[in-house]
């Protein structure tokens, strides 16, 4: 710090002439209204940079600009002051910043400002910077809590030499310092009250938190950070998974567009197949009747043509007898009377018709025909659909622990037979009794599944789902009521267990059975393998788990002692 003894021997000190923004000796100095003075154009530029009106040194703020007036005497005394120092020879350590480019905020830097910046680092994207410079910011590099402010080492110089400046207490620089410092105590908040779930300074924690679970906020901090390192790494892997299920919906939704487009190109070619046989069964039907009319038309015109010509010569007889009649000599009547040709044999006509029902059942044979056609595609199109159902295949195995105690169960739990000898032992209260039913292991609450059963030489079997907590001792109400949907076979009908039960009209006995389950659609169908037959269709609203059920049925004297054997899909 400079020193210069003035001429009434007093000694006088560079600091007493310095701005703290500049550093410089006052050029137009101006006082705030707290008493702090700076230069005018280091004042007016702080302010054009600052949000609000505060004195750059004691951080008062002022709820307007206040008014800034050049202390004269103060101006004449530092000319005086930097000339003296001139003439000593001493000149000035600290540069003078250009303060017509300062007011304007051009950003320029005089030779002194050139110094200001070469002690200290500007301030990056991230870092707290000085809140006394002006233009283009210098590092901060520690913040007062008494100011409160954050400041670069030349800014720093007044806390440590200003001796009310002296004793304010620095720390790190700290961003939003304002918000980290008590307001009663003016402490920095160092403290966390789990209580009230607040940050106190130490003051606080002695007077009004006394009795609270008190905390210091590095300790808070790092359990909380650590508390919000688990839940970001939570919400990350929740994220992912979204994000995984959101790519897998998109992809659904191409996957949907996709297929109904295919389906239909695939439906305009049915439908255009169904529009040809109706067509073709048409033309057959009118070439049927046009034939028919035509054979009718000529053999009634043949029977007309004859019965005219016989009644021709009959009325030519009629006028020859007629004539003769009228004759009234006896002789030349009898001797012309032997004379006329005989009279041919009249044919009798009495059992002759002409049939005009030639169309009776003509239009129902047609459509007959049609129908059995549309049959042929129909089972074309099921042959489609269960290739399509084939892809939801599902691995089902018998749970022993449901059967009945008479049905036994394959060591690889894929088939079930009866055996009137056989009885199971050990926990009884998931087991059927006294019907003959065992359960899938594993119950279905979502999705589309799909199996086979293989039932040939078999006379009787029931096939299906049912609910968990359908009931499995005494008398079962098998029909979706009771929380069965099945398809039997007994006396050589297959019936579906709906209420009331229907019976399906089959020219064969199945014996491979499809099952399939769209939970979410509400659909448990039945389809003939072998044939491509869909059987039958249950439609419901599932709230709860579907096991695959079986049966076997009853065997006497070996009938019906096949298995019931759950088969390999093989994709047709």
């Amino acid at each position: 710090m400079s020193s210069i003894r003035s001429p009434g021997s007093k000694m006088l000190s560079e600091d007493q002439f310095t701005c703290s923004i500049c550093l410089d000796i006052f050029v137009e100095p101006v006082s705030t209204p707290c008493g702090h003075s700076f230069c005018k154009a280091c004042l007016q530029g702080y302010w054009n940079h600052s949000k609000k009106f505060s004195c750059p040194m004691c951080k008062k703020n002022y709820s307007r600009k206040p008014e800034m007036s050049v202390n004269r005497v103060l101006a004449e005394i530092s000319s005086q002051f930097q000339g003296l120092m001139l003439a000593d020879g001493g000149g000035s350590k600290s540069g003078t910043l250009n303060h017509t480019q300062m007011a304007g905020v051009s950003g320029t830097s005089s030779p002194g400002a050139q110094m200001l910046q070469d002690s200290g680092e500007f301030a990056s994207p991230g870092d707290i910077q000085c809140d006394a410079c002006i233009g283009r910011k210098l590092k901060a590099v520690k913040s007062c809590i008494n100011c409160p402010g954050s400041f670069c080492e030349d800014h720093l110089r007044h806390h440590r030499k200003v001796k009310t400046l002296m004793t304010h207490r620095l720390i790190e620089p700290t961003f939003n310092l304002e918000d980290k410092i008590c307001k009663k105590h003016e402490r920095l908040l160092d403290r966390y009250c789990r209580t009230d779930h607040i940050c106190i300074c130490s003051a606080c924690a002695e007077a009004t938190h006394k009795s609270h679970e008190i905390v210091t906020t590095d300790h808070e901090y790092k359990k909380k950070m650590s508390h919000v390192g688990k839940k970001r790494s939570e919400l990350k892997h929740l994220i992912k998974e979204r994000t995984k299920k959101l790519d897998e919906i998109k992809q659904a939704i191409k996957v949907i567009k996709v297929s109904a487009q295919k389906e239909l190109e695939e439906s305009w070619v049915v439908y255009a197949e169904l529009q040809r046989l109706v067509e073709q069964s048409q033309a057959e039907l009118v070439e049927l009747i046009t034939s028919r009319q035509r054979g009718a038309e000529r053999h009634a015109q043949e029977l007309a043509r004859g019965l005219e010509n016989e009644l021709g010569q009959l009325k030519r007889r009629s006028s020859e007898l007629e004539a003769f009649a009228l004759t009234q000599d006896k002789v030349m009547f009898l001797q012309h009377l032997s004379s006329l040709s005989p009279v041919p044999e009249p044919f009798d006509w009495s059992s002759v018709s002409v049939n005009t029902e030639l169309y009776l059942g003509t239009i129902r044979a047609s459509v007959s025909g049609f129908m059995d056609k549309c049959n042929e595609e129909l089972k074309k199109l099921y042959g489609k659909e269960l290739r399509k159902l084939q892809n939801y295949a599902s691995e089902v195995f018998l749970d022993s622990s449901t059967a009945q105690k008479n049905l036994v169960v394959s060591e690889d739990g894929r088939q079930v037979k009866y055996d009137e000898h056989k009885t199971s032992q050990g926990n009884m209260s998931k087991r059927f009794s006294p019907a003959l039913f065992v359960l899938g292991r594993e119950g279905l609450g979502s999705g589309r599944h799909y199996w086979e059963v293989d039932v040939s030489h078999k006379d009787a079997w029931t096939l299906g789902v049912a609910n968990g907590s359908a009931r499995r001792k005494g008398d079962i109400k098998l029909s979706p009521e009771g929380g069965y949907w099945c398809l039997w076979l007994k006396s050589g009908e297959v019936k579906a267990l709906a209420a009331p039960r229907l019976l399906l009209n089959l020219s064969t006995q199945p014996v491979k059975v499809g099952v399939y389950l769209d939970y979410e659609g509400g659909q448990v169908s039945f389809y003939d393998v072998k044939a491509r037959l869909h059987l039958y269709t249950f439609n419901d609203t599932f709230s709860e788990s579907l096991y695959p059920i079986f049966s076997p049925c009853l065997s006497h004297e070996g009938k019906n002692s096949a298995p019931l054997a759950i088969s390999n899909i093989k994709h047709t």
